[in-house]
């Protein structure tokens, strides 16, 4: 079944569909790769936008590791060559005249004001982490009465010691202090070289930074560069990891009917 169409009602998209993302219709190239399920890559049109699709499975789409990454591929791989806007993991539409009814023909203002927007940009996602030695020894370096509590509870005491207590909560509180001041000292100096960004809340206890910053791609060589730079400064610190540049997940999210 072709699920190109060229006008709204077309009989060719009765069935349902699931939807990756929104793009320009012209001079779209395709993805050379299975969608979600394994199923072929096409686009449903109307107008100046396509809808990148492939035929819904039978089941309802499960958040499972494949099935994700399926999803993030396929949108990748349109950005490449395109600007898209991401719809949500698992968005399906019961045909793709639906589709076009309630997403391209309904939103097409709306959709065609984001694509301008996101024109030229992509997202970068950084993520910092404290090496858990190195700055718990900077912890009882920087903080005199920490290090005299850590010597009385090395040298004597029970696990009941109160003052086992008191220095795990003087650490705990350090560490946040620490971890606030990093955190706002590398996503403003990255922010500098972004359009905007979103901050995520740390997952673990020496994660620092978690964010998502929105830049231009002819300007990534600058931001891959204060990368390098922020990461020289901070070696035996704080490890970093650095993903992108990717379509704008964490800036635009389309929420789309399902099945």
């Amino acid at each position: 079944m072709a699920l190109t169409a060229s006008s709204p009602k077309s009989s060719d998209v009765t069935a349902s569909v699931y939807v990756y993302g929104v793009t320009w219709a012209d001079g779209l190239d395709l993805p050379k790769r299975s969608g979600v399920a394994g199923a072929a890559v096409a686009t449903v049109a109307h107008r100046d936008l396509a809808a990148v699709v492939s035929p819904a499975p039978d089941a309802p789409v499960r958040t499972k590791r494949r099935e994700l990454l399926a999803h993030m591929e396929v949108l990748q791989s349109v950005f490449e060559s395109a600007t898209v806007l991401p719809v949500q993991f698992g968005s399906v539409f019961p045909g793709g005249d639906v589709l076009v009814d309630e997403l391209l023909v309904e939103r097409y203002d709306e959709l065609v004001a984001l694509l301008r927007q996101f024109e030229g940009l992509g997202e970068l996602r950084i993520r910092a982490t404290y090496r858990q030695d190195e700055i718990l020894a900077e912890v009882v370096r920087g903080d005199p009465r920490i290090a005299r509590l850590r010597e009385l509870t090395l040298t004597g005491g029970s696990s009941a010691d109160p003052r086992r207590i008191q220095l795990g909560e003087a650490v705990a509180r350090r560490l946040a202090a620490l971890r606030e001041r990093d955190a706002r000292a590398i996503s403003s100096a990255l922010l500098a070289e972004a359009h905007d960004a979103v901050v995520e809340e740390p997952r673990t206890e020496y994660e620092l930074l978690r964010a998502s910053y929105l830049v231009e791609l002819r300007r990534v060589a600058e931001f891959d560069a204060l990368m390098d730079e922020l990461a020289r400064g901070e070696r035996g610190r704080i490890t970093f990891s650095y993903t992108g540049p990717l379509p704008p997940h964490s800036f635009v999210s389309l929420t789309a009917r399902r099945r």
